[in-house]
């Protein structure tokens, strides 16, 4: 890694049609377009950014396999505009349950990393089936690990993703007001004490339920802030990650190898 490394991020902070797949395609196919000419090496988009979140009889009537007719669409966008993509949809499983889903596809449209949102949120629960495993992948010269919104307030998932080595955690969210304090600071935090990048990339605009803020942010790995979106605004933004940055935390001080484990040892105090 050299002083010249970077990784383009971008973030497309949208207002999603809950509901409504094919405005929420266009919708993603012109943040394909954005982040193609704009450079970026990867491009995130909010959770379930093709459908938004509605009844649970609708919400099953619109998700579909990991590899359905709006991800061939979707996959189609990449062959015109390269660029990675990560992409979040609500899943059907193979026995009819419900997963809200990320999938990371490459520029070339193959599914690099496929994970399932683990912590699920108050009413979700009625909706959505919780997934079991938290996934990290290769990406470039790092390794990527995917997270969803509420995912990020349990520090344990972070952790394990950077104990396994990720330095950069991609979290797609749908957080709503009065929250969007949570989100920033988590985003720093988790950011911090796991010495690796996390870029946060929520939805705007409202709906019957819930007002969603934005304010969108990258955070570098000790802890600061590397882009904050503005709240309320539909649009994409990039920022170049300083990837030095990775060495220069863990010269500092070194939270992950500094680690007593053995302290943490729940079978061992409870």
């Amino acid at each position: 890694m050299t002083m010249s490394d970077s990784l383009r991020v971008a973030l497309s902070q949208l207002a999603i049609a809950d509901g409504d797949k094919e405005t929420n395609l266009r919708a993603i196919e012109d943040s394909i377009q954005q982040a193609f000419a704009q450079q970026a090496d990867i491009l995130v988009l909010p959770e379930l950014s093709l459908t938004g979140l509605t009844a649970k009889d609708e919400m099953t009537s619109l998700a579909e396999e990991s590899d359905g007719p709006s991800l061939q669409k979707i996959r189609s966008m990449l062959r015109d505009c390269p660029v990675n993509l990560v992409v979040s949809f609500p899943e059907r499983g193979p026995d009819g349950e419900i997963y809200i889903a990320t999938s990371l596809l490459t520029s070339t449209g193959a599914v690099a990393a496929h994970y399932r949102k683990t912590h699920l949120f108050q009413e979700e629960n009625l909706i959505f089936t919780p997934g079991n495993e938290l996934v990290d992948t290769r990406f470039k010269s790092l390794k990527l690990g995917l997270l969803t919104c509420y995912d990020l307030e349990f520090p344990e998932a972070s952790r394990v993703l950077a104990l396994r080595g990720s330095q950069l955690l991609v979290v797609n969210s749908a957080n709503m007001t009065p929250y969007e304090s949570v989100h920033r600071l988590l985003v720093q935090a988790r950011a911090m004490e796991n010495q690796c990048f996390v870029a946060y990339c929520n939805r705007v605009g409202a709906n019957d339920a819930y007002h969603y803020p934005g304010q969108s942010c990258v955070a570098g790995p000790f802890g600061e802030i590397l882009l904050a979106m503005d709240e309320d605004a539909q649009r994409l933004q990039v920022v170049d990650l300083p990837l030095i940055r990775l060495q220069e935390a863990r010269q500092a001080f070194d939270y992950l190898k500094e680690r007593r484990s053995g302290l943490y040892d729940l079978d061992a105090t409870v």
